[in-house]
């Protein structure tokens, strides 16, 4: 049985999110993209909608105020018609292909029309420290002509105009330019061996330009996203020795 039957997403309430979008947080690589998530997740009312999981997934509970929860986790608020991914997985990269396109397959089945990932691109530094985040910080990715006019008419984020993209997001934009189904992925910049909350503000910006009526403390994230990015490194320290390698 091979790994992508194996995934399932188990559904905890029935919704419908017909012309919507999806935020994804899988991390398959830095954590800009959970950590904007997350703070979307925290910014709105929301409900628990589904579950991913699989036997092959490493065997770990969440606990958040002595409750436990699945380690991928998607949030929606029916109204605004949008849906946030969480997830504190640390997997294989053997298991990014099988995972995107379920994460897609989801997303279809439940009506939505774009789905927005994120990651980083690297620059220098003279002074080596963090600049500010900021929106025109933020550069955009797209599977398709329609998506990357969405990308255009925000006027803030501008054209990767080459480079290319890792991980999950990368595996979502490939699929999404061969079925005409939109996916953005959004860069923001980042310097070498600094924090991914900075480029999380600055993505969570450009993610409210692209989805009208969604917020975002971009302001709580960055006193807050310090120590939940901590978390996920944790947890990926820990449970470092039990993500599945599939070619030992």
């Amino acid at each position: 049985m091979s790994i992508g039957s194996q995934i399932e997403i188990h559904t905890v309430k029935k919704v419908n999110l017909k012309g919507g979008t999806l935020i994804d947080g899988f991390p398959s690589g830095g954590l800009t993209n959970s950590i904007a998530s997350m703070c979307f997740m925290n910014s709105i009312a929301n409900d628990l909608v589904s579950v991913m999981d699989s036997p092959s997934f490493p065997p770990i509970s969440m606990v958040y105020n002595g409750i436990a929860n699945f380690p991928t986790r998607i949030y929606a608020n029916e109204d605004l018609k949008v849906a946030f991914l969480i997830s504190e997985l640390n997997l294989d990269p053997s298991f990014y292909y099988f995972v995107s396109r379920t994460i897609l397959r989801w997303a279809k089945e439940t009506g939505c029309e774009l789905v927005i990932s994120a990651g980083t691109v690297l620059e220098e530094d003279s002074n080596g420290s963090q600049r500010r985040y900021a929106t025109d910080s933020v550069y955009g990715v797209a599977s398709t002509k329609r998506a990357r006019d969405r990308i255009r008419n925000t006027e803030i984020i501008r054209d990767l105009p080459s480079g290319s993209v890792g991980g999950i997001p990368a595996l979502m934009l490939n699929e999404g330019m061969i079925s005409n189904f939109d996916v953005i992925v959004l860069l923001g910049k980042t310097i070498q061996d600094t924090p991914d909350y900075a480029p999380a503000a600055s993505v969570s910006e450009a993610i409210m330009k692209l989805v009208p009526g969604l917020s975002c403390d971009t302001g709580s994230l960055l006193t807050k996203a310090k120590t939940y990015e901590q978390d996920l490194r944790r947890v990926r320290s820990e449970r470092k020795d039990s993500a599945i390698n599939l070619y030992r």
